[in-house]
């Protein structure tokens, strides 16, 4: 079977399958684009193929069983759409985030019969509408704190960061350590040396820790080479940053 990407969320589709660095670019794009689903609008089927949902109108979405449970099916492109049902059926176009949100607790199913897919659950999908933003690290009491290198360098983290970091002129440098706290098992650690604009960098560093990383821990802090006092800051600015922004 043929697939080809009709838009940029399915080229960053395919590449994601093999490229991890490619995933948060794959999630953004999901939540910015506009989907397909199919369903009901105020208790009818739509009219005339594609549908928007308004304003204060009910929507109910079909669903499948697959896997033992019940999905949502979703589409990236009425090509995928034709695909699976054969026909150009009625169809209601909303865009990704609205979507989710709309639908909390619902396990999606992008693409079903195409080549190239996705399996959507619902802490995953709640993961990328709010995803957890990384602290800024304060250590304020003797604490033991064993700093070092990853035994594995999270390399698909890195090279999602580095793409980030790229188009944010205010973020110099980028460092990663591995920590660990008595509480809690060791894992990364990103210090970015910024000018301004933490408060916005750190959700997306989240973003992409949950796409390169689900299920582990990934911290992050600004740096501050003027406070360079602590033992965790001073670690992480004499490691080798992973990014370093170009000057000409």
């Amino acid at each position: 079977m043929s697939f080809v990407p009709q838009n940029a969320l399915e080229e960053t589709l395919v590449h994601a399958t093999t490229d991890a660095a490619a995933r948060p670019e794959f999630y953004r794009l999901l939540l910015e684009s506009e989907l397909l689903v199919l369903g009901k609008i105020d208790g009818e089927m739509p009219q005339g193929g594609r549908a928007t949902l308004e304003a204060g109108r009910q929507v109910q979405l079909a669903s499948i069983t697959y896997k033992d449970r019940n999905w949502i099916p979703l589409f990236s492109s009425l090509d995928r759409l034709r695909t699976y049902l054969k026909t150009q059926d009625s169809y209601i176009a909303l865009n990704g985030r609205a979507l989710f949100e709309m639908a909390t607790g619902a396990a999606f199913l992008l693409n079903p019969a195409s080549d190239y897919g996705k399996e959507l659950l619902p802490e995953e999908i709640a993961s990328l509408l709010n995803p957890g933003t990384p602290q800024r690290i304060t250590v304020d009491k003797p604490t033991q704190v064993l700093i070092g290198q990853p035994a594995v360098y999270p390399q698909a983290l890195v090279d999602a960061l580095r793409a980030m970091f790229a188009t944010h002129p205010e973020v110099a440098a980028a460092f990663l350590v591995q920590i660990g706290f008595p509480d809690r098992p060791p894992h990364p650690l990103i210090g970015v040396e910024t000018a301004s604009g933490w408060d916005a960098l750190s959700p997306e560093i989240g973003r992409i820790a949950i796409a390169t990383m689900p299920g582990t821990i990934v911290d992050a802090m600004a740096l501050d080479r003027a406070v360079s006092g602590d033992g965790v800051t001073r670690a992480l600015l004499n490691t080798t940053p992973f990014y370093t922004r170009k000057t000409n």
